[in-house]
């Protein structure tokens, strides 16, 4: 379950989750919250881009070909808050080993 209530409101108790964000182009990004603002701004660490592309179609082929999802890896990313469209919480932080 999420952390207790603090006073940075649900966003605050978000971060380090793993986060599936959609943007105004229709790509989802996953990865793990580190830092936002006030305007939304994301950084996102082991981030990984989705898009849904449908394949070109071949002269003569008169059925559409089914769209595909493509798969992209990003790593580190700052993502601009007027883009971000939905929010969504893909899974906890990772576990930490204090013994390290």
């Amino acid at each position: 379950q999420p952390p207790p209530k603090s006073k940075g409101g649900k966003m605050l108790g978000l971060i380090n989750w793993r986060l599936k964000v959609t943007i105004n182009d229709g790509r989802a990004l996953t990865g793990q919250m580190l830092a936002f603002d006030r305007h939304m701004n994301l950084v996102l660490a082991d981030c990984e881009e989705f898009r849904r592309v449908r394949p070109k179609k071949k002269p003569g082929e008169t059925e559409t070909p089914a769209e595909q999802e493509m798969k992209r890896t990003l790593g580190l990313v700052i993502l601009r808050g007027e883009t971000v469209v939905s929010l969504s919480v893909e899974g906890p932080p990772p576990v930490v080993d204090e013994d390290k």
